[in-house]
């Protein structure tokens, strides 16, 4: 009974302590610019130990099972459970890989999220540069192996059958039994969380005010089993509010409003260019209070038009961004609505109702259009043609890890223009440069590469319009420029937690502006479509989450952002940001408009929630 227990005791710790040795290697290479004191760091594999404890639960049920049938028979546990080890060895090494590589990127740990991705894996991992790719496969298959060694070195090769004959033999059997039984229900408790009514949640181990902390100790093997079993059901989610109260609140936030008190255009028929810059942070714009020098062009041709100095982005990645900007539809903490091919089809967007206004749509990008069931969503929602990256040649969409540069695709953009003819119509483009890894043709910004691939950015986009500028179609053409999201992790240090880390740009400009000026008004980039159409003559009333911040009826300003199981909310009073795991405010501006903000956010995320669900 004793070695039973023995072997049990030594699998279940050599799991738990491998994550609380994660743990402290993810915040040596993690924790970026902050600076984190001893007692932080001893604080996280304290907290986190919630977490490790249910992993080693989960992994060691096996071996305890193995363990408990070899009190009646004979069998070599250590053939058993082989595979077993490599299995456990395997799964560890990916996720404690995946999650130090994708953190930089993605900003929260390791979970169901990644699932998304999987079916385009070349893209998912687009963002890493092939020598570090090569050193995480190196790592990962040596850690690997050496974990498959270690657990297989503790795992016993052989327990003999509990011996002697007649009731001493049962009675012993029985006890031994009993231990391993108490064994598991210990093992049980770890993988609960404890004996009250809550149990183990992803928010279990938070305990600071600094994400990053919190972050630390989640375990992100925890949070993947624990994300993947949680099925998101869209009527129940986020079911913050009493549901007339939540109506009530709601229905002062997004009024219906078609009306128009300035006009912005000299022809409500203008052909139309969207586009969409890949991870564009204000914090790279001068002109609105951004990095001096990084996009230049930008900061030149914001005097010539309108510019939306107050806008904040809706979401923290592309397919959530894409949605935002052209279906005026808001981001979900966890959920990819591009991805729900049933779903995002039923959308409003900003191209089917130009469609009827008689536009034609044309999608344009050096990349993947596959990716993330973004075709799908485009040809479903207005869009009669989409170029990408089969349009190029191999050399051209090779030039970065995305596919084409902003140099080539600028310049076919350009060429498209002039094939379009009588118009009106409306073409969207999506940059890709100013994307991990950064790798482009420029160097015009030394030592900072993020701040160098804007700027090549920048660089062709002012190339284009000066270009377009000098062409007849100049003076009928009204050119849209707004980002996807805002860049991750730039300027270092930056988290959800600043109220200028989703701060985005949104300029018009073209031969069609009536006069440059610019509009301080907050909103955000899921606004962009109902205050658009209006200025054209087309009616928004299907647009349930965006508003005419140009309306009359635009009489509370505010701009709400989705983060991995997070909101945050600005308005005139203040900037509050709620964690959707602890269920806790993290970050606050002002304690005492608290209570209205958090009301207002969670009103608009349950609205939502159930607004998806029934379409």
């Amino acid at each position: 009974m004793r070695e039973r227990l023995l072997f049990i005791a030594r699998y279940y710790a050599v799991i738990t302590a491998l994550s609380v040795l994660y743990k402290i290697l993810f915040i040596a290479v993690g924790s970026g610019n902050e600076s984190l004191s001893l007692a932080e760091c001893i604080a996280v594999i304290y907290n986190g130990l919630a977490h490790d404890f249910a992993v080693a639960g989960y992994f060691t049920t096996i071996p305890l099972l193995l363990t408990m049938a070899t009190i009646f028979a004979d069998f070599n546990l250590r053939g058993f459970l082989k595979w077993y080890n490599l299995l456990i060895a395997a799964a560890t090494t990916l996720a404690f890989t995946a999650d130090a590589t994708l953190y930089p990127y993605w900003e929260f740990k390791l979970d169901a999220t990644v699932l998304l991705y999987i079916d385009s894996p070349a893209n998912a991992v687009a963002s890493i540069a092939l020598w570090h790719l090569i050193l995480l496969f190196l790592l990962f298959s040596s850690a690997t192996f050496g974990l498959y060694k270690l657990l297989n070195a503790i795992t016993a090769s052989h327990f003999s059958p509990i011996g002697h004959n007649g009731n001493r033999r049962i009675a012993r059997q029985l006890l031994s039994l009993s231990a391993s039984l108490l064994a598991g229900g210990v093992m049980f408790i770890g993988i609960r969380g404890g004996i009250s009514e809550s149990t183990n949640n992803i928010g279990t181990v938070y305990f600071s005010d600094k994400a990053i902390l919190n972050h630390a100790a989640v375990n992100p093997i925890f949070s993947f089993i624990y994300s993947s079993m949680k099925v998101e059901n869209f009527s129940k989610e986020y079911r913050f509010l009493d549901e007339n109260e939540c109506n009530e609140i709601f229905a002062n936030l997004y009024p219906v409003d078609n009306e128009i008190t300035d006009t912005l255009f000299n022809n409500r028929h203008p052909n139309i260019i969207t586009i969409i810059f890949e991870g564009l942070s204000a914090e790279l714009v001068e002109e609105l209070g951004g990095q001096s020098g990084v996009t230049p062009n930008f900061s030149r041709l914001s005097k010539e038009g309108i510019l939306f100095a107050n806008v904040y982005a809706n979401s923290y990645r592309t397919d959530r961004g894409l949605i935002c900007s052209l279906s005026g539809y808001p981001s979900f903490p966890k959920t990819s609505v591009m991805k729900s091919t049933v779903k995002s089809q039923k959308l409003p967007s900003l191209a089917s109702s130009l469609a009827t206004a008689g536009y034609r749509n044309t999608f344009f990008y050096g990349g993947d259009i596959n990716f993330t069931n973004m075709r799908g969503y485009l040809y479903s929602t207005g869009y009669e043609r989409a170029f990408a990256d089969s349009d190029f040649t191999v050399a051209e969409r090779t030039t970065h890890q995305w596919g084409a540069n902003d140099d080539i695709t600028f310049n076919r953009l350009y060429d498209l223009v002039m094939e379009q003819g009588i118009g009106p119509w409306h073409i969207t483009f999506l940059t890709l440069s100013s994307h991990e890894p950064w790798t482009v043709p420029y160097d015009r910004i030394k030592n900072d590469k993020i701040a160098n691939a804007f700027a090549f950015t920048d660089e062709h986009l002012g190339k284009f319009v000066d270009k377009l500028k000098e062409s007849e179609l100049w003076e009928n053409t009204l050119v849209i420029c707004i980002s996807d999201h805002s860049v991750v992790g730039y300027p270092k240090g930056i988290t959800q937690t600043d109220i200028n880390r989703n701060h985005i740009p949104l300029l018009m400009l073209g031969g069609v502006i009536k006069e440059p000026r610019r509009i301080e008004t907050l909103c955000n980039q899921t606004d962009l479509v109902a205050t658009l159409l209006p200025q054209l003559g087309i009616a928004t009333d299907e647009f349930t989450f965006s508003r005419n911040v140009l309306g009359p009826r635009y009489s509370s300003p505010f701009a709400f952002h989705c983060f991995n199981n997070g909101f945050s909310i600005i308005d005139s009073t203040g900037f509050t940001v709620y964690d959707l795991d602890s269920r806790n405010v993290i970050h606050d501006t002002d304690s005492a408009s608290r209570e209205e903000r958090l009301r207002k956010g969670q009103a608009i995320l349950q609205t939502a929630y159930l607004d998806f669900q029934n379409r």
